[in-house]
């Protein structure tokens, strides 16, 4: 996902968490886009090495003890 389609997906974000704010169609679009881009801007101002999520392994199954 480049930052482009991050951008509208936080400003997808920004419209749900907002439905309730602005009657105003054409403001409350522009605003949806503010938020995301401060959303992206602050992705990157932190200088944290970006990392996805942990790889999870899967366990070896104990064998099952028959009696």
């Amino acid at each position: 996902m480049n930052d482009e389609d991050l951008r509208d997906l936080f400003a997808a974000f920004a419209m749900r968490s907002k439905m309730w704010i602005s009657p105003h169609l054409e403001d409350y679009a522009r605003d949806c886009y503010r938020i995301a881009d401060a959303m992206i801007d602050a992705k990157y101002e932190d200088n944290v090495p970006e990392v996805g999520i942990a790889t999870v392994k899967k366990r070896a199954k104990k064998p099952v003890e028959t009696s």
